[in-house]
């Protein structure tokens, strides 16, 4: 399977873009293949500026959907940015149709193995393999042998890596089984580069990708154990520290699929269940993207704890289907690859259509590695990672010797394989193109009866001209798209074949306790920050504003509440109490928006702390909020990363950016989600959220009556953006009772007390709730009686007393309120959060 290369110059119309293009020396370069005239076709008319103008969207695009490694693993690490070139890599569709089919057998194949050594083992009988390369693998899985037969192959989801060699040919350099990736990160790449050269697929044909993951998505349901009518389908992931978390939540929600983390399942009498709000529900196939060494902590032994405890009983009970199944790894072992072509004409009567790295395993006897071989690569024969590659052509004669004596000394660790010249590819530089050496991942699944190969891929490139690419996505390179490009156009997705009618379904969602949990604070987070966003904005406004006071009067109330709710500590109130002038009270208050890298807050809970916490429990539920949504909470973090304001004013302009997000926020999650379980915690939690805040500040603000100011109160009711709605109906200044019954009792006052209460009450109506218990469970019988209150027992006798009696009892009531409100979110956890282990404050 061989591309001929000319000798001439690259061809035009690319003239321009090319004209400081420089070819490496003995590496094939994929510049001369007849796709990559399409391509500069659609690139030349752009030039230099031009594609840098465009990738300027595709960057921001990036940015905005969050495509990151490791973007959760602490909230004080910095984002490890996916990195994509704007330029593609083209095959055009023969040479994809030929290595399709090459990639299939080796699927074939692999499947075939892997199926031999969990089942009779004949390849060992025959003595085709020695035992030592099977029984050596720290990843085979001895209890899982036998496994019950289940309606497709053992090996569901497959990757490898190839490269070209020098003489054009294909190579393949590594197998993916145990948990292949880069399905997810090549469909953003797609649609990222669809944005930054729209209608290119169109004009040149392109393969698309949607009809891949349709059919994905269907042979998942369809790999059920038979008799399923609905089955519920669960990726598993290790979670957000690992570095491919971003795909794990990305590929579930564009697949529809549950995702979840392994303390959210738990097997009961040999049958998997994902924890819910409703209690247990069955899960019937899982997509495992764990360590199959953590995939069960029973059976093996592992210092994660990503996995389920009892889930190879389960396996073995024949409940649940395993995609693919823990010890599906071997097949990644370098030791196998001396083996394949043998092996293959044994199992499949075939040829390798294409061959692997020439690879060399120690545990059969050899010739130690001389000075003068050609050079090569040392690398660990089963488990990636053992140990640091070393490329021999590096090595003096000592250490040279120094590795063949270790070699000796451990017998079939290592494998020694030929460091093969990778092709080269034009690829960005941010100021035109440079040549840089590329490998391509192609990805595969079976719908049981053959595999299908996603049309078009994940490509890797070099950082730089002078070093590889890094094959496995934990690697430190770039990724490109691959463009495999048709003579004739292609038809856009067609719609599957259904069934002729469909049972209606609502309100069956599947909401897993973790799941509601990270719900709630997410309305928790972005109601907190947005009403210290409120506050802060009227204590700046108040300094900002001609007064001769040093200390607006009216923002006691509000600087204590903050200190109440953690936004501000005494010894901050302090220094600003006894500020001289207003610059002082500003740089106290500059910490309460903004902590520099990695420096600590004090243990204050700070803006920028909130609307972290809040994009990284947005990022675990991506599949619930809309992409407007996510685009609003990335814009607010970012904002909480700003520089710290160096003005009054522009703090004032920092803050009302934040409040005017918030409210987009607030207005696409009222919108556009559909009322659904997830959607009634979400707005559970801001609404908790803003009935504390509510109380607190009308808690501390009488606490100074009769003394209580109309500056104060005029205060509380621009916080709650009710100013212009008192002025209206009382034409003067605030007075306790009017402002009051504003701030508490009116039902039409959508950040008023009352209306907070009401809409908590109906969201608590909706939650799920056990056929044994029908009585109102404790947080909502906290809601009923406060909202019965202030709709009926405070209003029958309020006209009867005098305003000091009933300032008194009014302050009683909220003072009591707030301190039950914290055991509201406590009970809410107990049940239906009980299977989280985590806490957050």
């Amino acid at each position: 399977m061989r591309q001929t290369q000319s000798s001439g110059p690259p061809p035009n119309p690319a003239a321009a873009l090319l004209s400081s293009y420089r070819p490496m020396a003995g590496r094939f370069d994929e510049i001369h293949s007849s796709a990559w005239k399409s391509v500069f076709s659609e690139l030349n008319p752009l030039g230099s500026e031009g594609i840098q103008t465009a990738w300027k969207r595709g960057q921001d695009l990036l940015h905005e959907n969050g495509i990151a490694y490791n973007l959760l693993s602490s909230e004080s690490s910095s984002d490890r940015r996916w990195a994509l070139d704007p330029i593609p890599l083209a095959l055009d569709e023969a040479e994809w149709e030929s290595l399709s089919t090459a990639a299939i057998q080796r699927a074939r194949l692999w499947d075939g193995i892997l199926r031999d050594c969990y089942g009779p083992r004949k390849l060992l009988q025959n003595g085709t393999i020695p035992p030592a390369l099977l029984f050596s693998q720290p990843n085979y899985q001895h209890s899982l042998r036998n496994l019950p037969e289940t309606n497709g192959p053992l090996l569901s989801l497959y990757a490898l890596d190839l490269a070209r060699s020098p003489d054009g040919s294909w190579t393949v350099v590594a197998d993916r089984t145990e948990t292949p990736n880069g399905a997810g990160f090549a469909l953003e790449n797609r649609i990222i580069l669809n944005n930054v050269f729209p209608g290119a697929t169109k004009r040149l044909h392109l393969l698309r990708l949607a009809s891949y993951f349709q059919k994905l998505r269907e042979s998942l349901f369809e790999r059920a154990p038979a008799a399923i009518e609905s089955p519920h389908v669960v990726m598993l992931s290790p979670g957000t520290g690992d570095p491919t978390y971003f795909e794990d939540a990305y590929l579930s929600r564009y697949l529809g699929i549950n995702l979840a983390i392994g303390e959210e399942l738990t097997v009961r009498n040999d049958r998997l269940y994902l924890k819910t709000v409703s209690g247990l529900r069955p899960v019937h196939v899982l997509i495992r993207r764990v360590a199959e060494n953590e995939a069960d902590p029973l059976e093996s032994p592992s210092q994660g704890n990503h996995g389920i405890p009892g889930l190879f009983q389960a396996m073995r009970s024949g409940s649940v289907v395993v995609i693919n199944p823990p010890g599906t790894g071997i097949a990644e072992a370098p030791a196998f690859l001396p083996y394949l072509p043998q092996i293959s004409r044994d199992l499949l009567g075939e040829e390798l259509l294409i061959p692997s790295i020439n690879t060399r395993w120690t545990g059969q006897p050899s010739d130690p590695i001389r000075p003068g071989d050609p050079a090569a690569v040392v690398k660990s024969a089963f488990t990636r990672n053992l140990f640091r590659p070393r490329l021999t052509r590096d090595l003096t004669p000592t250490q040279l010797e120094e590795l063949n004596q270790e070699i000796a000394r451990q017998p079939g660790r290592h494998v020694i394989q030929q460091e093969m010249p990778f092709s080269c590819a034009p690829c960005w530089n941010g100021q035109g193109l440079e040549a840089r050496p590329v490998a391509i991942r192609m990805i595969l699944f079976s719908d049981g009866s053959d595999y299908h190969v996603m049309p078009g891929g994940l490509v890797r490139s070099a950082a730089s001209a002078d070093t590889l690419p890094g094959l496995s996505l934990h690697e430190s390179s770039c990724s490109k798209d691959l463009w495999v490009i048709s003579r004739n156009p292609k038809p856009a997705l067609q719609a599957s074949n259904l069934p002729s009618r469909l049972t209606i379904r609502r309100g069956q969602e599947i909401l897993s306790s973790r799941a509601a949990d990270n719900m709630l604070w997410i309305g928790r987070y972005s109601e907190r920050a947005e009403c210290a966003s409120r506050v802060l904005l009227e204590i700046v406004q108040s300094l900002i504003a001609e007064s001769d006071e040093t200390f607006p009067p009216g923002i006691h109330a509000l600087l204590q509440s903050l200190e109440s709710l953690d936004y501000l500590n005494a010894e901050i109130h302090e220094a600003i109490k006894q500020a001289s002038d207003r610059e002082q009270i500003f740089q106290a208050l500059v910490p309460l928006f903004h902590s520099g890298p990695g420096e600590p807050s004090s243990g204050l809970d700070t803006l920028p702390d909130n609307l972290n916490r809040l994009r990284n429990l947005a990022s675990l539920s991506r599949e619930r909020l809309s992409n407007e949504t996510w685009r609003i909470i990335c814009l607010l973090d970012d904002l909480g990363r700003h520089a710290p304001p160096t003005t009054l004013s522009e703090f004032r302009s920092t803050l009302q950016q934040a409040i005017q997000l918030h409210s987009a926020f607030n207005g696409t999650s009222r919108e556009n989600l559909t009322r659904t379980q997830g959607w009634h915690f979400l707005n559970i939690g801001r609404k908790l959220e803003r009935t504390s805040w509510i109380v607190t500040m009308v808690d501390h603000a009488l606490t100074t009556y009769p003394e209580l100011s109309s500056s104060t109160l005029d205060a509380i009711l621009s916080v709650i953006d009710c100013t212009l709605t008192y002025r209206f109906r009382y034409q003067g200044a605030p007075q306790a009772l009017p402002a009051l019954d504003l701030i508490l009792f009116d039902p039409a006052n959508p950040r008023g007390l009352i209306y907070q209460l009401t809409d908590l009450n109906r969201d608590f109506d909706q939650l799920p709730r056990s056929s044994e218990n029908t009585l109102r469970r404790p947080p909502h019988r906290t809601i009923l009686k406060a909202q019965h209150y202030l709709e009926t027992e405070f209003l029958q006798s309020g006209d009867k007393k005098s305003e000091a009696s009933s300032i008194k009892e009014l302050h009683r009531f909220v003072a009591s309120l707030r301190k039950e409100l914290p055991h509201v979110a406590e009970q809410l956890g107990w049940e239906f959060f009980t299977h989280v282990t985590f806490t957050r404050s």
